[in-house]
This record gives structure tokens, sequence and C-alpha cells, in this order.
């Protein structure tokens, strides 16, 4: 029999979590096939940057040379012409109607990165009903209706053009890290945040089988230590259930290969 997870309990917390480990690679797409767009906008009217929709952090000051940031709106507004055919599933245009989308991207990255869930920045890809778990041979089980919430979003990830966000990776990466150093601790770069944030994600175990839950009080929390052990971050990847994982896994192998080969090219 089928049971609800409680509203205000652990396991139902990481559910809301899990949906920033498929945002990454939404956003991800979403900054990458932006690229031309924003390389454009880095030269042309300047406009005061807004406040990224996360907690308040220091502000870095920005170096002289620096050219300043384009407004969000204006961003958004070509990165969702740009984005058009970056998929051919009809959930992507609709959720790139979302405001903030670079300033989102860059704080999933750094979440990631550390471990942390940045559901707060991406809850608007949260997924409708409500965690479930079954009894199997007297073992509180993670229910497959809970996998299958997510299934729209994994479908999504596999769809997107891997090759596309790729190519014109190179000139995205200066708008990237600009906005990264606006709160990154000194000597963080953006490169290396984002390849700590596929490292995360590549990192998750893949469950095939039965996955075991215990209450603790009115919460869910894994009962193999070395799943509970995880980083929030990974906890809610895994979540997502297997086949999803391995379309967001499948899709960051992708972009890190491609990334990787165009790094080497002259």
């Amino acid at each position: 029999m089928d049971s609800n997870g409680d509203e205000n309990g652990a396991m139902v917390k990481l559910e809301r979590g899990a949906l920033w480990g498929w945002g990454l690679v939404v956003l991800v797409a979403a900054v990458l096939a932006g690229a031309g767009v924003w390389h454009g906008l880095l030269h042309g009217t300047p406009h005061t940057a807004t406040t990224p929709p996360t907690e308040a952090v220091p502000v870095a000051v920005r170096a002289p040379d620096t050219p300043p940031l384009p407004s969000s709106a204006q961003m958004d507004a070509l990165l969702r012409s740009r984005l058009a055919g970056a998929s051919s599933r009809s959930e992507f245009g609709a959720w790139l109607r979302e405001s903030d989308l670079l300033r989102r991207f860059v704080a999933v990255v750094a979440n990631m990165a550390s471990g942390e869930s940045p559901r707060s920045v991406v809850a608007f890809l949260a997924p409708r009903g409500d965690f479930r778990v079954r009894t199997h041979d007297g073992r509180s089980v993670i229910s497959q209706g809970s996998y299958t919430r997510y299934d729209t979003l994994g479908l999504v990830v596999a769809s997107l053009d891997s090759t596309l966000l790729v190519d014109t990776y190179r000139e995205v990466r200066k708008l990237a890290e600009q906005l990264h150093q606006e709160s990154a601790p000194p000597g963080s770069s953006f490169d290396s945040t984002l390849e700590r944030a596929f490292a995360q994600v590549l990192a998750v175990p893949v469950l095939d089988g039965e996955v075991e839950v215990v209450p603790r009080g009115a919460l869910y929390v894994y009962a193999d230590p070395a799943l509970e052990a995880l980083t929030p971050a990974q906890k809610h990847l895994l979540r997502m259930g297997p086949a999803n994982l391995r379309h967001i896994q499948g899709k960051v192998r992708e972009i890190s290969l491609k990334l990787n080969q165009q790094a080497s090219r002259p």
C-alpha cells in the first residue's frame, strides 16, 4: 500500500528539491545555447544588473575593465528567442518563460558544486503529486510513482541538443564568469565551479532496485547510511529515480565531453 510522505518531512523536502538536478541541465542548456546572444549584449547599451533570486551574498567589486552586465529582462527576452529550437519538447519553451534565467543558472551551478540544494531558484520545475512509499516484505521502499513524477523533466533533458549548447559555450564564458564573481569566493572561477557541479551529478549512484527508507520521527530518510551520507544535492537527484537520473547523467557526460574537445581546439 502506498502512503504519503509527511508534508513537513525530510523526504518531502528532498523531493521538492530534487528538481534542481534537472534544473541544472536545463539551465546549462539555456546558458550555452544563448551564448551568441549574450556575447552581443556585452557590447550593447549598459544596464544595471538586477539582484539574483537567491539569498543575500557579498557582492564582488567589478574590475574597471569589466563591461557592465545587460539587464536580466533584456537577456531573458533574447534568450527565449535564441532557444526556440533547443528542444522539441513544448515544456522546455514553457519553462523558458520564467525570469532571470541566466542568474538562476549561475546560482544553480554554484549551489550544486557545493552540494547544496537550489530548490528556491528553480521552484517552477517542482513536480505534481506527493512523495510516496510502499511496504514490501515489512520494509518501506520508495514507490515507483514518486519517480514517474519526474519523467517529463528527464525526457526534456534527454531531448536537449548538446552540440548546439557546446558550440556556443566559448562566447558565454566571460558573461557567466562575470555573474559568478558577484558572489564567488576569492580564487573561484565559473569553469571550475561548473566542473565540480558536473562531478556532483555524475557521482550519484543509479539504483535500479528497491530503495529502502526508514521513518525518523515524522520524516523519512535512507536506510542505507552510504546513501544518507550523500550531499543534499545528490540525494535530490537520487529521488528522481534511475531512468531520469540516467537521462541527466547522460546529458552531462555529453556536454562535458564536448566541452573538453572544444577546449583542446586551437
